[in-house]
């Protein structure tokens, strides 16, 4: 057996796995901030009107950025979750 205690174990188990999933979350969401504005994406990829470029849908959802009435919107793929683009929401007036 190891001269660690189970305990000691269990919680570096716990902390290390925690210290994974921020990681992969901290990851996804650079990875949002990092997605182009939503006329570099249709320059980019020579489209008028946005579609998906993974699967050519047109089905497309958008979420905020950190919340749901975020003003800073990410565009996503309705068929096959890629992400797209961002834009920002105008004001309401």
């Amino acid at each position: 057996m190891s001269s660690i205690p189970f305990p000691i174990l269990f919680i570096m188990l716990v902390f290390f796995t925690m210290w994974l999933i921020l990681r992969k979350f901290h990851r996804i969401e650079q990875q949002k901030r990092n997605l182009p504005e939503l006329g570099a994406y249709l320059q980019a990829h020579a489209q008028s009107d946005a579609r998906c470029i993974a699967c050519g849908a047109t089905e497309l959802e958008d979420q905020g950025l950190t919340h749901g009435g975020d003003e800073r919107r990410i565009v996503s793929c309705g068929k096959c979750r890629t992400l797209l683009y961002r834009f920002v929401r105008p004001a309401a007036e």
